[in-house]
C-alpha cells in the first residue's frame, strides 16, 4: 500500500519521466540542459524544426546568450545525417556576418558522427539555396525541402565548436556543447516521419489559406 504522502512525489516523477520521453521521441525538437560553466553564447538550449510556407525546412538553434565580437574560431554547427554527414557552419560572432558554409563527409559505421575533418560540400546547387538569419540568442538556418530524400533516414543535432577553415577543408579542434537525441546524438528516424510531424492539420489548413 502506498502512503498518501508519497503518492504525489511518485506521480510527479512519473509525469516528468513521461514528459522527457515524449520530448526525446519528438523528431521536431531537441531540448538541451543549461551549462553555466560555458559562456552563454556557447551554451545551446534548444533546436527546433519547421516547414516554411515556401517549402523550406527551417532549423532554429537557440543559445543562452550572444556576442558581437570574440574568438574567431568559435562557430555554431548544425550536423545532419542523411546518407552522408553534412555540416552547416555559422560564426558565433554576430560581427562576422551571416554567411553559412556547408561541409560533408562519408557516413560509415566506424567513423565518428562528427568527424574532425570535413571537405567543402560538392552540392553546389544546395549551397546557393542555404540561408541563415540571426535571431535573438540564436540563428535560423533554412534549406530547400526538395533536397531531402524521403527514402532515407534523417537525423540532426547542433554543436558549438572551435573550428578552422583551411582552403576547402574544415578542421574541428574542440566541441564546447552539443544538443542531440540520445546519449550520442545518433538517433535516426525516417525523413518521412519528420515531414509527417511537421505537416500537422493546422499547418496544412494555413497553407491552403
Amino acid at each position: 500500500m502506498i502512503r498518501p504522502g508519497t503518492l504525489l512525489p511518485l506521480l510527479m516523477v512519473f509525469s516528468l519521466t513521461v514528459s522527457a520521453m515524449q520530448i526525446d521521441a519528438d523528431p521536431r525538437t531537441i531540448v538541451s540542459f543549461m551549462d553555466k560553466a560555458l559562456s552563454p553564447e556557447l551554451d545551446i538550449l534548444s533546436v527546433t524544426t519547421d516547414i516554411s510556407l515556401d517549402d523550406h525546412l527551417v532549423f532554429q538553434v537557440k543559445t543562452r546568450g550572444e556576442r558581437e565580437r570574440g574568438e574567431a574560431a568559435d562557430h555554431l554547427l548544425l550536423r545532419i545525417l542523411h546518407g552522408k554527414v553534412y555540416v552547416l557552419l555559422v560564426p558565433i560572432n554576430k560581427g562576422d556576418g551571416d554567411k553559412v558554409l556547408m561541409y560533408e563527409s562519408m557516413l560509415q559505421p566506424d567513423y565518428p558522427l562528427l568527424p574532425q575533418v570535413l571537405e567543402q560540400s560538392h552540392e553546389n546547387d544546395m549551397s546557393r539555396h542555404l540561408k541563415v538569419e540571426r535571431l535573438a540568442r540564436g540563428v535560423e538556418l533554412t534549406l530547400p525541402l526538395e533536397w531531402i530524400d524521403f527514402g532515407k533516414e534523417f537525423s540532426f543535432d547542433a554543436y558549438t565548436v572551435s573550428a578552422y577553415v583551411r582552403g576547402n577543408t574544415l578542421e574541428i579542434s574542440r566541441v564546447h556543447d552539443q544538443a542531440g537525441k540520445g546519449r550520442d546524438g545518433s538517433n535516426k528516424f525516417s525523413a518521412i516521419t519528420l515531414l509527417n510531424k511537421l505537416c500537422t492539420p493546422q499547418r496544412l489548413r494555413s497553407r491552403a489559406d
